[in-house]
């Protein structure tokens, strides 16, 4: 035995007894040690953020594209045939966005910045405009000078986009970042079986086959919305397209775009994008902006009446309000990504208590 353990109290040495092993200071350094672990883990967890979203990203896009997979299974492809149409597919959907919608969209939203300021000129000198001015006692003109000093204003500019380094270096971001998320889908969707058995194989045998049966309705319900708000958003974005073009509103092609990640937010997806195109719309003519909100919003009661119904079905079956709040909390976490991927975490948190943990509490 260590001579500090065989000598009287008051003779240890403070390491020995005493002072970490029981009393205030041990629950005071133990509580400390717990703080710093806390701090270490959420500062390796922010600088980790960025890299954590894309992994995110590819894992939920896997989950849309197998239920493809196994709809083509269904119909007697095999399993390695499936993987390799599905992951064609995407492939080619992406180039496609890439190669000839994203110039149109980069020089459409280049000129859209740049005529910002003659456009707001524009609408102040519409008689629509005066009239309302003069019905609020110029209160409207005080406002649009106010948007136009800060449009004009290059430090506004220099403020938002947070300069040209900055730039430059959101570009390199979201270039490594597409490409990552692209390399990562394609090796989820390929090796999902394999990951999901790994999974099944850490839960001990009792419980393993309610967890299975847990897991697979979760990433099958995830799978079904996530692939259902795809279609959506695309009908959206075409709808808008279509619309704007036929209106002759310019920058059709990239309010569009904008519609198609817009509205895979559900509910307030579409309501932002609508409001977004009737703005832009507002500068060409007040007529066509007053019949675009107006076919939009009877385009959105189609979609949640009858598109949404077919497309989606029960995959997610949760109250609007809690979307509503999810996509909130989620949108100011994650961005885009946080309030699109928030109705499914919901529901599966709602499917887990449906499934654990009410049927524990009955038993009890």
């Amino acid at each position: 035995m260590s001579d500090a353990l065989t000598q009287p109290p008051a003779a240890r040495p403070w390491w020995a007894g005493g002072l970490l092993t029981s009393g205030p200071f041990r629950i005071g350094f133990v509580a400390t040690l717990g703080v710093l672990l806390a701090l270490l883990l959420g500062a390796v967890i922010v600088s980790l953020s960025y890299a954590i979203t894309l992994i995110f990203v590819a894992i939920f896009i896997s989950l849309g594209l197998y239920p493809v997979v196994t709809r083509l299974q269904a119909r007697g492809v095999s399993k390695t045939g499936a993987i390799l149409i599905v992951l064609s597919g995407f492939l080619a959907i992406v180039a496609t966005m890439i190669l000839l919608l994203t110039p149109i969209v980069i020089e459409q939203a280049s000129e859209l910045i740049r005529t910002v300021p003659a456009n707001l000129t524009d609408v102040e000198n519409q008689p629509w405009f005066v009239d309302l001015n003069e019905n609020f006692g110029g209160y409207l003109t005080s406002l649009l000078v106010l948007a136009q000093d800060a449009i004009a204003d290059p430090n506004t500019w220099v403020v938002v986009s947070g300069g040209v380094l900055a730039v430059g270096a959101s570009i390199i971001n979201a270039t490594f970042g597409i490409i990552f998320v692209i390399v990562m889908t394609l090796y989820f969707v390929s090796s999902l079986d394999l990951m999901k058995k790994s999974l099944y194989d850490l839960v001990p045998a009792s419980k393993r086959d309610g967890f299975i049966e847990l897991a697979e309705e979760i990433g099958d319900s995830i799978g079904k919305y996530l692939i259902g708000q795809i279609i959506l958003a695309t009908l959206n974005a075409a709808f808008s397209f279509v619309l704007l073009t036929v209106l002759g509103v310019r920058y059709a092609v990239v309010l569009a775009f904008l519609a198609l990640f817009i509205t895979l937010i559900p509910i307030i997806g579409p309501v932002i994008s609508t409001s977004i195109m009737t703005v832009v719309t507002l500068f060409d003519s007040p007529i066509s902006a007053l019949i675009v909100a107006g076919v939009m919003i009877v385009y959105m009661q189609v979609e949640s009446y009858a598109l949404t119904p077919r497309i989606i079905g029960k995959a997610i079956s949760i109250p609007a309000a809690l979307v509503l709040i999810a996509a909130f909390i989620g949108a100011t976490l994650l961005g885009l990504l946080g309030a699109l991927v928030a109705a499914p975490l919901v529901a599966s948190i709602l499917l887990i208590l449906k499934k654990v943990v009410v049927p524990r509490q009955n038993l009890k």
